[in-house]
């Protein structure tokens, strides 16, 4: 990857956008370039129909559309190439790009020059990165100037930090995808935060070792008074903490003094000791931004966070459905069961999805211990063949629909939990997890309104 210009370079040359996407983020870059006065040209592998939400957003802005698939042409021409994170780093047409001489860059890498003098803060990890940013985005609200949000949550990062100062704040969420690639300014970020490390996205990295390397990559460009901050009893992680040219700092459950915040429990919504960690640094963050300590308590009243993690949504007297459709992993599911089972006498688990083949841990030991298990998809048939024997109830369904359906239906009449954790990626059936956790919700919303007494009542219903 070259050297990355400053978006205000791009005025007058001819930039390629490779991959549109359709969730937002490739309109949004393109917006942002289009207003420099970039010559866009903006080219995706699917078809326009594919895209239609996508290019709506378009809508009066300059740019030559090449959708349906790559030419060559399109690279004779470019002079600069932003690279959708969607894109691998093997990609034959990345080969091209570079043979014709193009300047190869992303849209993150753009935004970091855009808003190099602004106080930021990265985080990363395999899980909880959207948790923890999002609860440090609420700690921060209070503090003079604008504290904004970006990143892998959603939306452009490179039109969400249009119009920043050093006088405000800027978090990011990255993924690994969006890391490996990364460009920042030297002593970026001020705080780099980490969550944790485990096997993911294997099929893009090939290995661990890579994932591990594009994650690292975070801690490339600090410098010796930049921040770095980890869980402490992340072993994991240790590596990362050795090579931070900075500060570091690890903090564990023992660090938790809600008198010295001004909390107790109930200010915490997620008190539970498998989310501390995260409550932990993003606490760390918020000093480091301004906040004072003895505030921290006040500051994080009213924060109930995410949709789709342990989402507790409306259901008949007796009964809980709870949507962790954030769940693409085996290791939340795992934690959400062994931290329901104790209240609960009767637990129904919905898993399943597209099979990484992510390592299973000890969750098929877990869905044993539950009363019933619904499965689709090629990880609901691994988590099949991999469940030890047990009186557990297991059904395999032909999709994550008609497991929903059967999984309320079939809920005991005296009363139980309904869990949705899918554990598995969703890009067989769906365009992301949301819209997966989305169709478990209707379900969930078209019972609640069906006027049955309990999920057994509701069999042969179409809800």
């Amino acid at each position: 990857m070259q050297r990355t210009p400053h978006p205000d370079e791009l005025a007058g040359r001819e930039v390629l956008l490779l991959g549109l996407g359709a969730f937002g983020g490739g309109a949004g870059c393109a917006r942002a370039l289009a207003r420099r006065g970039a010559r866009l040209t903006i080219t995706d592998l699917r078809p326009e129909e594919q895209l239609s939400e996508s290019i709506q957003e378009l809508e009066g802005i300059e740019y030559r559309p090449a959708f349906g698939g790559h030419s060559p042409e399109l690279f004779e021409r470019a002079e600069v190439v932003v690279v959708n994170p969607a894109v691998p780093q093997g990609a034959s047409w990345l080969q091209v790009a570079r043979d014709q001489g193009c300047q190869l860059t992303t849209q993150v890498n753009l935004a970091l020059r855009l808003a190099a003098q602004v106080p930021a803060v990265a985080i990363t990890g395999t899980h909880g990165k959207s948790s923890t940013a999002s609860l440090l985005h609420h700690l921060l609200r209070s503090l003079p100037g604008r504290t904004v949000l970006s990143g892998n949550v959603g939306g452009s990062l490179l039109e969400a930090v249009e119009g920043l100062t050093p006088q405000d704040r800027l978090i990011v969420e990255l993924s690994s995808f969006q890391l490996e690639r990364l460009d920042a300014p030297q002593g970026w970020p001020q705080v780099a935060l980490f969550t944790c490390l485990r096997p993911d996205h294997l099929d893009r990295h090939g290995d661990m070792e890579h994932y591990a390397a594009a994650k690292r990559r975070l801690l490339e460009f600090q410098n010796e008074q930049g921040l770095a901050l980890f869980p402490r009893d992340e072993a994991s992680l240790d590596a990362f903490a050795a090579a931070a040219r900075g500060r570091v700092e690890r903090w564990g459950s023992g660090d938790l003094n809600l008198a010295r915040w001004g909390a107790d429990e109930a200010d915490l919504p997620w008190h539970e000791d498998y989310r501390l960690p995260s409550l932990l640094l993003a606490a760390r963050a918020a000093q480091e931004f301004g906040l004072p300590e003895s505030e921290l308590g006040a500051a994080m009243r009213g924060f109930r966070g995410l949709p789709h993690r342990l989402e507790e949504l409306p259901a008949p007297a007796g009964f809980r459905f709870i949507d962790n459709g954030i769940a693409t992993h085996p290791e939340p599911t795992q934690a959400a069961i062994e931290s329901l089972l104790p209240q609960t006498a009767a637990l129904s688990v919905l898993v399943g999805g597209y099979d990484k083949g992510l390592p299973l841990l000890d969750l098929p030991a877990s869905l044993a211990r539950c009363q019933q298990v619904h499965l689709f998809g090629a990880g609901g048939e691994r988590i099949a063949a991999a469940l030890p024997s047990s009186s557990t109830s297991v059904r395999i369904h032909a999709n994550c629909a008609d497991a929903v359906h059967a999984a309320l239906a079939e809920l005991p009449a005296a009363g139980g939990t309904l869990l949705f954790s899918p554990s598995f990626a969703s890009f067989d059936e769906f365009r992301n997890f949301r819209d997966r956790a989305r169709l478990f919700q209707d379900f969930c919303a078209r019972f609640a309104g069906s006027g049955k007494k309990s999920p057994g009542d509701a069999a042969a219903g179409t809800y």
